[in-house]
């Protein structure tokens, strides 16, 4: 009989090779010699992890745990089981013991900074990836996260010299050079992205990663036609893995030509779906990608089966307790019998223009339409109101207590920003739409600001919402329920703060836009005490870099196409209706929210 320590040294050879049931049956075999040995045990969870059998490695280790609950390396794992699973609660709660029992690893402060990222706390995750960094300085991975998190934020300059050193001392590693291209294309630097795959592509010409990065590339930057003509060869061959299937996803959603054959890529999608090794994080990708495809056939039932699943996919949860008094308090802090009591900055500046909704409702068309004026450049979905409330204790009760001149950073702060965005502009926007939620604190931040308010047919929006992936906010967008409630409030907000904020506001309706390009356009534009340019109804020719998911949308002109959809999902969407009929009828009616 084999002793022990042979038996692991052949489970790890199994492992190695990628044989992980040959590998769980010869630790088993060590558990039949020793039933206690916690390191078999432990291996064979990892070996589930490994093989994508996240909730069997789950059991085990939480198994491990009881056994031995200051284990980092169990917690370590039970965390990024957790994490794989969109349980962020408890990959957090499992990666924050880990941290504090080995405060020393990289990995662990690392994939805290992972599930605080992907629970929607970037402040946090910030956190657990710098120090991560500062115990292990070459870690790729982890500077990538930051990168992404430093573009998030809007410094995208930032996030590429962030990434630029690691990518000059890593000579010729070909995963570092692709990483370091897709932020420069998140960052809009298409020339240098493709500048920096193309030598990947030729010393390795089938880097099957580098031709996804590129087609990736092209896409983003305009070009989908040559995107699909890369990817084609690829579908063709029967390659299949989640890389290629994401991408063709992506391209083909994007095509105006059938360059991908739609029915190709859904059955590339849908193999790797049903691939075990696939995480939950790429299977709610993919599931979305499906029934957007699915969507674009006219298959309405099967593209909203599809969307379900993919929202179901997300372990996170909507609280309507706290959603509710989070508004509650809104109303309460900005009554208009405490209005007059508030302070306001003294610091004053009609720069920033900021483009509120509900996701989905238009925002990043007017942007672009407004960033086709010379005056105005657009600045994206900045998250600096929502950092900045983050830091405020008590917010919004609190900002009751708020003096004029911690205003005044407030907005200075903020204004610095719109100054690297743009220091010529008149106007900077900032389309970040749930800055709804925080008009009471732009009017006491910024009392000159203008205020432009996208709105769209309430079904139409929820639909759109429905179907896309938001990747760690607006957890409201998973299921009918949730949107209902969350819509009803921000209908309610927007009444509210038209009834105490005088604030210059400017409600568009998706469905004039539409309908009258020019005549809506030079209402928007008289509202900004801007001149007429035609310039803002050839928006489509502006090449501006988008980061949102509206970036081939806003590449055409405007047309109907985004119109009644929510006519095709009637059935499905039956218990919305009824849910928001109030507001429904207020839009259909054409009027503005009510005074």
């Amino acid at each position: 009989m084999a002793s022990i320590t042979e038996l692991f040294r052949q489970a790890q050879r199994h492992a190695q090779a990628g044989r992980h049931d040959a590998a769980i049956a010869t630790y088993q075999n060590i558990l039949k010699q020793d039933p206690s040995d916690i390191r078999a045990r432990y291996r064979i969870a990892v070996m589930h992890l490994m093989a994508g059998r996240y909730a069997d490695g789950e059991t085990l280790l939480r198994a491990c745990l009881r056994q031995t609950p200051d284990n980092p390396d169990i917690l370590y794992s039970l965390g990024r089981t957790c994490l794989a699973q969109s349980n962020y609660a408890d990959a957090i709660t499992f990666q924050t013991k880990a941290a504090r029992l080995a405060p020393k690893r990289a990995d662990i402060m690392s994939a805290l900074g992972d599930a605080y990222y992907l629970s929607g706390n970037p402040e946090k995750a910030f956190e657990g990836y710098r120090a991560a960094i500062a115990l292990a300085p070459d870690d790729m991975r982890t500077r990538v996260n930051i990168a992404t998190l430093i573009n998030r934020s809007g410094n995208h300059d930032d996030a590429v010299e962030f990434m630029r050193p690691a990518y000059e001392a890593a000579g010729e590693n070909a995963q570092v050079a692709r990483i370091f291209a897709e932020t420069l294309r998140a960052n809009g630097a298409f020339d240098e992205a493709l500048g920096v795959i193309e030598k990947v592509l030729v010393q390795a010409p089938d880097d099957l990663d580098a031709i996804c990065a590129k087609a990736g590339i092209l896409d983003r930057s305009g070009d989908n036609r040559a995107a699909a003509a890369l990817l084609l060869p690829l579908l063709e061959s029967g390659t299949q893995t989640p890389e290629l299937a994401r991408v063709c996803g992506q391209v083909a959603l994007n095509q105006s030509e059938p360059v991908l054959p739609i029915e190709r890529v859904l059955a590339l999608i849908e193999a790797c779906v049903n691939h075990n090794s696939s995480s939950t994080f790429e299977r709610r990708g993919l599931l979305f990608m499906l029934a957007g495809l699915l969507d674009r056939q006219g298959e309405y039932s099967r593209a909203f089966e599809l969307c379900q699943a993919a929202n179901l996919e997300s372990k996170a949860t909507y609280d309507r307790i706290e959603t509710g008094a989070r508004f509650a308090a809104y109303r309460d802090t900005f009554s208009p019998e405490n209005l007059l009591r508030l302070s306001r900055a003294s610091v004053r500046t009609t720069r920033p223009l900021f483009i509120v909704g509900m996701p989905r409702s238009g925002t990043t068309l007017v942007e672009q339409i407004l960033d086709s004026h010379p005056d105005v450049a657009g600045g994206g979905e900045l998250t600096d109101i929502q950092f900045a409330t983050r830091k405020i204790s008590g917010y919004p009760a609190s900002l009751s207590r708020a003096t004029s001149a911690e205003l005044d950073a407030v907005a200075e702060s903020y204004i610095s920003v719109l100054e690297n965005l743009s220091p010529d502009a008149r106007y900077v926007t900032d389309k970040m739409p749930v800055n709804f939620e925080h008009l009471g604190f732009i009017w006491q931040a910024f009392p000159d600001a203008r205020i432009v308010h996208c709105r769209r047919h309430p079904l139409d929006v929820c639909l759109s919402c429905l179907f896309r992936n938001f990747q760690t906010e607006n957890r409201f967008a998973q299921d009918i329920e949730s949107l209902a409630d969350y819509y009803r409030h921000y209908h309610a907000q927007m009444d509210f703060w038209e009834e105490t904020l005088d604030q210059p506001r400017f409600d568009l309706r998706y469905d004039d836009l539409v309908a009258d390009p020019e005549k809506t356009v030079a209402a928007l534009l008289d509202f900004c005490d801007l001149p007429w340019d035609d310039a803002c109804l050839a928006f489509d020719k502006n090449r501006r870099f988008i980061k949102t998911a509206s970036y081939a949308q806003v590449r055409r002109p405007i047309n109907t196409a985004g119109l009644g959809r929510h006519l095709k999902y009637a059935a499905q969407l039956a218990p919305l209706a009824e849910a928001l009929s109030d507001e429904i009828a207020r839009y259909e009616a054409g009027g503005a929210p009510e005074t």
